[in-house]
Parts: structure tokens; sequence; C-alpha cells
């Protein structure tokens, strides 16, 4: 089986190493030189931040995952540069990086974006995958699966001798990648896009990505058209008095809990921006509220829409045939039911957790589309679609 593994290992190296040309090594060292002419500038993102040296940066994540007590921070080193002195504790990460492995889809989309897909040697799992440019290389044999969380296949993970492992952390720390990886001795860095309190503070986190590749003007580009966008989007219902405002909640059951966003969260301050009411706007979580659902149907039974992610839901039939008790909302009962799952993949990868954290603005268009259809008439739901 190791043996097995390491012929599909040598069978990556070679690909990928084929497909990128030379590496961007400094070859002559200058001092006096700075080495990173376009430097992030940050609008939205509240929880990272990239400072500037002549041939390093230093990215800091001050919220890894929610209710962290400390930042963790990276020293990205420009290849052919000395290391800098200092840093105790930080991680060492040469850039541009060229062998990239992720461990959460939202993360792909970035790398299309900047053009850096061919650097990418691992994912966690294919059949979450939504990309069918990362489904082609998969079944190329350029692209590895490593598992999920603490499970990580460590083994793989050094045989594909990756530069930098990017994946994603959780308070709960037996369900994390990072430390096992750490302690195997490979390179890893916490994307935590998720903690972000809006739409357009998650899709920034592409020139936190950006910041690997040494590709800061890309994402700057890429991002001042989502952001303006967005923008152009949200000034559309500005003019919706209260009382013309749609009520709308969201959610669903999971295992007897329904997990209803806060009212300072991504979510409701998207519902608001569509121009609607959302039910629990007064409250001031950031986070989601785990409720029952006789706590939420006290709140939502006659609520006009109701938004949810659920990918196995493709009608109301299936609605209904997880719990009955959904189709005492009114929303269910007038045909106002709206679900994320309008881009599924052959295997169930759903792009709403892929270019759909890019794209906010498309995200926000889907919801005014829904709530106040006369205002973007021509627009088609990409990311939700009707359960009839």
């Amino acid at each position: 089986m190791l043996q097995a593994r390491l012929s599909f290992s040598a069978i990556l190296l070679c690909g990928a190493v084929a497909g990128w040309g030379a590496p961007d090594c400094i070859e002559e060292y200058d001092p006096a030189a700075d080495y990173f002419p376009h430097k992030t500038q940050l609008q939205y993102a509240e929880h990272f931040s990239v400072e500037y040296f002549k041939h390093y940066k230093v990215v800091t994540v001050s919220a890894p995952w929610p209710g962290a007590e400390e930042a963790v921070r990276y020293v990205l080193v420009q290849c052919g540069t000395p290391d800098p002195q200092g840093y105790e504790g930080a991680q060492r990460i040469e850039i541009p990086v060229r062998r990239l492995a992720i461990m959460s889809t939202t993360q792909l989309p970035h790398l299309e974006l900047l053009d850096a897909l061919d650097r990418l040697v691992a994912i966690s799992d294919i059949e979450m995958v939504h990309s069918q440019a990362a489904h082609e290389r998969f079944a190329a044999g350029a692209l590895a699966e490593i598992g999920h969380g603490a499970g990580v296949n460590l083994e793989l993970v050094l045989e594909l001798e990756t530069d930098l492992v990017m994946t994603v952390a959780a308070a709960q720390s037996q369900y994390n990648a990072h430390p096992v990886l750490q302690q195997a001795g490979a390179a890893v860095a916490i994307n935590a896009e998720y903690t972000e309190p809006s739409l357009l503070g998650r899709s920034e986190w592409l020139k936190f990505t950006a910041a690997f590749f040494n590709a800061e003007a890309a994402a700057q580009k890429h991002f001042a058209h989502i952001a303006a966008q967005y923008r152009k989007a949200a000034a559309l219902t500005r003019h919706i008095a209260p009382g013309d405002r749609p009520t709308v909640y969201g959610g669903s059951l999971w295992r007897d809990t329904w997990h209803v966003s806060g009212g300072q969260s991504y979510a409701a301050q998207l519902i608001v921006a569509a121009g609607g009411r959302y039910l629990w706007r007064d409250n001031e979580s950031r986070h989601s509220l785990p409720l029952d659902f006789e706590a939420v149907y006290a709140v939502a039974h006659d609520a006009d829409f109701w938004f949810t992610m659920r990918n196995e839901w493709h009608g109301r039939a299936g609605v209904v045939a997880a719990d009955e008790r959904y189709g005492d909302f009114a929303a269910f009962k007038n045909g106002q039911v709206y679900n994320a799952n309008a881009r599924l993949s052959a295997q169930g990868g759903n792009d709403y957790w892929e270019s759909g954290i890019v794209e906010p603005h498309l995200i926000l268009a889907d919801y005014i589309k829904i709530l106040h259809p006369d205002i973007l008439p021509d627009h088609a739901l990409k990311y939700y679609k009707r359960l009839d």
C-alpha cells in the first residue's frame, strides 16, 4: 500500500512541476529591493492583516476560530531570500507556494480566480467539490484526497511534499487538522473566512490566499469588482419602506436543533440588504442561535419567506418527509421556500460553498430577485431555487 502511494505521489510531483515552469525564486538577493510592489489593502475583512517588509510578509489571523484567545502569525518569505530574524513561534512559509493542499471547498475558487489551480495537489474530499476543473485534475491523477480534520492522512500529505496545507479550525480542538499537521512538520495556515460577520468580509479573504502566491494585484482587481457590484445591488433596495419589507427566516432542524442566524450575522445583513425584514433582527449576536422547533415556529409561523440550505431537498415533498411540522409554516403553504442547492455537482458538491463565497453580489441578487422580483426582472437565480 505504501509503495502504491509513493508511486502515485511521484506521478503528482512530476505532473505538477511540468505545468508550473521555473520557480519564482530570487537568484541574486538585493537587501535594498522591495520584492512586493503590490500590497494588500483591506476594506471589509476584520480577522486578518498583512504587514509588508522588503523580502517577507507577516500575515496575522486575529480570530482563527470563534472565541480564539490568541492570534496566529505566518511569516511568508520570498523564495531565494534570507530567513528574517525573530518571530518566534510563527510558522515560516516560503512563497510563492508551489504545492498546496486545501481542506475546505471555500478555498478552491480563490485558486481559480488567481489562476493558481495548477498548484493544488490535494483536497479533503472530491465528492464535496463542485468545480469541473478540479474534478478533471482529480480524474487525471493530479489531485489527491487527504481526508478531513484530525483524521487527515499525514502520510500522504508528507509524501506529496506540500509547501502549505491551508485548513480551517474550530473551537472544538479535537476536530482540527492543524495540530497534527504541525506536529508532523507540515507547513500550515488557517483560513478563517467563515468567522467574518459580513459576506464582503468573507469574500475579501481572497486577498489572504493571494498573499501566499504574490498575487495581490489580481486579488485586488477581482475584489474591487465584486464589492462594487454588491454595493450597486444593495443600493437598489434602500428606498423600500419598513412596511414593504417581507418577513424572512432561515435554517432548518439538524439533530433536533434549529440554528438560527444571529441578528448581526452575515445572513441577517444579507436579508436586510435585499430589502427583507429578518425576524431575529433585534438579536445582537453574530453567531447562530440554537433553538428548538417550537421556539422558531412561535416567531416564524406566519413569515413570508423561508431560506434554507439542504442539499437533499429538491421539492416541498422532501421538506415534509424530513419533518411534517415544516408544513405548518405559512411560507411552506404559500410556496415561498427557497433552497441554496441550485448548483450541485453529480457527486453532491454545492457551488454555494465554492464560487458563492467569492460572489456575494450574486447571492444578494438572488435574494433581491426572490423578495422583490420587479427590482431585478432580468436576473436568473444562480444559487437558490424555489422548492415546488
